[in-house]
């Protein structure tokens, strides 16, 4: 922020500096000027008194009167004096030159406009950009921290609203999301803990039947029998437990909030060819979006197109860099929206697998990721009331791995 007041210091500095040398210039153009006009008249003047000759001011613009000097009456005009040849000492009264002292003043007004307005901009720059921006830049590190109970400062002006807004609302979400985060983790400690008090009273049961069958105990075959029912009830009660475990610990982490509305395709494909035609283009790779007719579909625009990057994303990722086309097509009341890639490298056998929560195919060996980009996909698509599926189709030249989006139409 001192930069910023220490440039606009600078930048007054050099205006006033200026402002001195375009006066200076016009001063010194203004004195070589020596034949202006008033100057000239009372030269004539000058010479028809001091030839004797009787004046004749009727056609001069600033010589105003000539008479004889009486240092008794005071003037407020300039003048100047003339001898004649008698003697005799006239005053040659005249009005000055006025332009240069009427440049002078546009000059050093239009510099006070401008300096006045270099002031005006500069504080309208500090109080709605700069204060503002700085008030938010301990804003990001405090969230990277975890604060996430910060106070926002609400700002109407046009520049910071919606981004404080924004920040506000990114706030409020991970702090959401903290807490759900918690709360899970409560519920599974808790189920964890529960499931292992229950766990004892099997296991105990299952060690008593077996030490009993060990030391022979059960000399009745129909006891052993029993025992070894027993020790089978106890496994599947075991066997439950662990299950409860498990559906725990896949249970779905992430909560997909989509909003009831409807959209144009127009909406979200030109959004997808703004973010990546020139991206696709960069790495050298064909981007085509075949030709469509507009429709109105159901859902959440922000999540459509969120289902849109994560699929080109994986396209961008695991395909061979040649061609990455988007298809279209009509299936009863839906609109399927098909993104191929060339180049796949997985086989079909893992395909049911890759809409699955952390699920990486053989094929990502060599690129990094989570296993999370599809499944998001079939989430948001699940939650909007459609349909995700993918397939690798096959022909001469090359293997094509498709993902197609079923919309459901409005």
């Amino acid at each position: 922020m001192k930069k910023n007041g220490i440039m606009i210091i600078i930048v007054l500095l050099l205006e006033v500096l200026l402002a001195v040398g375009s006066n200076f210039l016009f001063l010194r153009l203004q004195e070589q000027d020596a034949g202006r006009e008033y100057r000239v008249e009372i030269a004539r003047v000058s010479r028809q008194i001091q030839n004797g000759e009787e004046p004749d001011i009727s056609s001069f613009q600033y010589v105003k009167k000539v008479e004889p000097f009486d240092g008794s009456v005071i003037e407020n005009d300039e003048y100047t004096a003339a001898v004649g040849p008698d003697g005799t000492v006239y005053r040659i009264s005249y009005r000055m030159d006025q332009r240069s002292a009427k440049g002078l003043f546009v000059i050093n007004l239009i510099w006070g406009v401008v300096f006045l307005l270099t002031i005006a901009v500069g504080v309208y720059i500090y109080r709605k950009i700069l204060k503002p921006f700085r008030d938010l830049s301990e804003l990001p590190i405090e969230l990277s921290k975890g604060n996430l109970s910060i106070p926002l400062k609400e700002e109407k002006n046009r520049y910071f609203g919606r981004y404080l807004w924004g920040m506000d609302m990114l706030r409020e979400k991970l702090e959401e999301e903290k807490e759900r985060r918690l709360a899970m983790e409560q519920e599974k400690k808790t189920l964890v803990l529960t499931v292992s008090h229950d766990i004892k009273t099997p296991l105990s049961a299952i060690k008593l039947y077996n030490k009993a069958l060990a030391s022979g105990i059960y000399e009745d075959e129909e006891k052993r029998r029993e025992a070894h029912r027993g020790i089978d009830r106890n496994l599947d009660e075991l066997e439950k437990y662990v299950e409860e475990i498990r559906d725990a610990a896949r249970e779905d982490f992430l909560q997909m909030h989509v909003k009831e509305g409807e959209w144009y395709l127009s909406e979200v494909m030109n959004k997808v060819d703004g973010l990546y035609a020139e991206k696709a283009g960069q790495v050298h790779t064909k981007f085509v979006i075949d030709p469509y007719t507009d429709c109105i579909l159901k859902g959440d625009p922000e999540r459509a197109l969120e289902v849109m990057q994560n699929i080109l994303e994986n396209a961008l990722k695991y395909g061979d860099g040649r061609r990455i086309s988007i298809r279209f097509s009509d299936e009863e009341e839906c609109r399927l929206v098909t993104v191929e890639n060339t180049g796949s490298s997985l086989p079909e056998r893992e395909l049911p697998n890759i809409f699955d929560s952390f699920y990486r195919g053989s094929n990502s060996e060599k690129q990094r990721g989570s296993g999370l980009g599809l499944y998001i996909c079939r989430k948001i698509m699940q939650a909007m009331d459609g349909e995700i599926f993918a397939e690798v189709k096959k022909n001469a030249t090359e293997d094509i791995f498709a993902v197609t989006a079923v919309f459901r139409k409005r």
